[in-house]
């Protein structure tokens, strides 16, 4: 990934403002798109406010998992993270043909992806040939560096996490905490688990809070991840470990 560069806060709020212009005005129609709000498993969860939130907005639409479905406990995949930053940040799909050579011409969220690449929010995971890894998991650390990139957010000072000091993503953390889209993932001592997976329930929050459409969290916030810390994914199933060191699987 490459390196953030410093913007200005005015910078940040006109990058802001004109995404959330864009989400008003713009009327998003996909085949299969789940009508806003309504899913059945983010009921009573924490991040409900959020996904309904975008859901209305129509951040989601042709996410879903499954009839009625958001499952806000499985890890986010960086071409579903694509769709949500690309249509969070009022943008349309590319018109140009993919730059990857993992994402296909018949993937209806393809053009997603290449514009995700133009507006250099991404260059990938790999080159020779360039590729996108568009089933992999996000991680929080990663996670920081593309809201940061998208959103234009300006650094801040260190926010004293004890575990992101050597960390490659540190400068993206530290201004994703000055501008309370987190509050880390736990005290004594602060943290903020970089290698952790973030799942779709959490990103959800932290676009909404990015958008400025949900309420941001105190700054010493101690709600602890619910994420995972290692992932597998096989051609029809996935299984995961929780930070608990539980396991989880999906798919057949």
């Amino acid at each position: 990934m490459r390196g953030n560069a410093p913007s200005s806060d005015a910078s940040s709020m006109s990058r802001t403002s004109w995404a959330i212009l864009g989400l008003v005005a713009a009327t998003i129609v996909v085949v299969g798109a789940v009508a806003a709000g309504g899913f059945d498993d983010d009921e009573g969860t924490v991040h409900e406010p959020a996904i309904e939130a975008l859901a209305e907005r129509g951040v989601l639409a042709g996410t879903d998992c499954g009839s009625g479905l958001i499952c806000p406990g499985e890890p986010i995949r960086r071409w579903v993270m694509a769709v949500w930053l690309i249509r969070a940040l009022g943008e349309s799909p590319s018109e140009a043909p993919s730059r990857f050579a993992d994402v296909g011409p018949d993937a209806w969220w393809a053009p997603y992806v290449e514009r995700f690449a133009e507006l250099r929010v991404t260059e990938g995971c790999a080159t020779g040939p360039d590729r996108y890894c568009p089933h992999n998991p996000v991680t929080r650390a990663q996670m920081a560096s593309f809201l940061v990139r998208a959103f234009d957010l300006a650094p801040g000072p260190a926010a004293g996490f004890a575990d992101t000091a050597t960390n490659h993503h540190a400068a993206s953390i530290d201004a994703l905490a000055t501008s309370r889209i987190t509050a880390g993932c736990g005290t004594e001592p602060a943290r903020y688990c970089p290698d952790a997976l973030v799942t779709r329930g959490q990103l959800a929050t932290f676009l909404a809070r990015a958008l400025g459409i949900v309420p941001l969290p105190e700054r010493s916030g101690t709600a602890p991840v619910t994420g995972f810390t290692t992932v597998s994914v096989g051609e029809r199933h996935a299984c995961a470990i929780r930070l608990d060191e539980t396991v989880e699987c999906w798919g057949g």
